[in-house]
């Protein structure tokens, strides 16, 4: 009988280490949740409202230039753009391109914006990757990880072949707010703001922006670049 019982005590320990074992195994293979609220951040705090208040943007590249979308801005290239940085601080710049078909427009600042520049992802993101969104600047929106859904045409981006098609929620006044992936790099702006789930990509200004912030570091260059248009034209 005592042989019997300690047969049984044997068994019921060997399955309880086993589910121990198992449990740990589980534990072990469950990723923890990333803490992404140092990105977002860094992602408001780059995120411009264009001034006065309408639409938004984003601090890229050297700080001296930002991106917005192209149906919000009022002036033509060389006109003057005015924005807002999180921190109340008010920049003045110059409009340097404006690309209706694509959505986009950049931006180039009278000094360096105080704060940490993004980079332009120079390649597409693929669908089903994260990413993330903060929205406008000047006000209390709750950060959002969304996904790109799909890549895809839209009517009212006749130079993109491939939108982005995402899960993001945003609202009136969300245009040209930037979407990043999770290397904070700027892959696409909001083509519109209120209940408007699509972006127009940015990879293709990557090289413009370059060349104009090459135009900045080597004033004399002349380098030639502006317009309406302009970038891959």
């Amino acid at each position: 009988m005592r042989a019997k019982r300690l047969s049984r005590l044997a068994g019921v320990l060997a399955v309880v280490a086993l589910a121990g074992c198992d449990s740990s195994k589980k534990q072990e293979g469950t990723a923890p949740k990333e803490d992404t609220s140092s990105d977002f951040a860094t992602l408001k705090d780059a995120t411009v409202t264009l001034f006065p208040g309408h639409c938004a943007g984003v601090v890229v590249a050297d700080g001296h230039h930002a991106l917005t979308a192209a149906h919000c801005i009022d002036v033509a290239p060389g006109g003057h753009q005015p924005v807002v940085l999180r921190s109340g601080k008010l920049l003045t710049g110059v409009v340097k391109v404006v690309d209706p078909e694509r959505d986009l427009a950049v931006i180039r600042f009278d000094e360096k914006a105080p704060v940490r520049a993004l980079p332009i992802a120079t390649g597409m993101p693929m669908p089903g990757e994260g990413l993330l969104f903060a929205g406008r600047n000047d006000r209390p929106i709750e950060p959002q990880e969304v996904e790109l859904t799909r890549l895809g045409r839209c009517p009212s981006l006749p130079g993109v072949p491939q939108a982005l098609f995402t899960s993001l929620r945003g609202e009136k006044g969300d245009s040209g707010a930037p979407v990043v992936d999770h290397r904070l790099q700027v892959v696409g702006l909001v083509h519109g703001g209120a209940a408007c789930a699509v972006a127009a990509p940015t990879a293709d200004f990557a090289p413009l922006v370059d060349t104009l912030v090459a135009e900045v570091a080597h004033p004399d260059a002349q380098q030639g670049v502006g317009g309406s248009g302009a970038a891959g034209k």
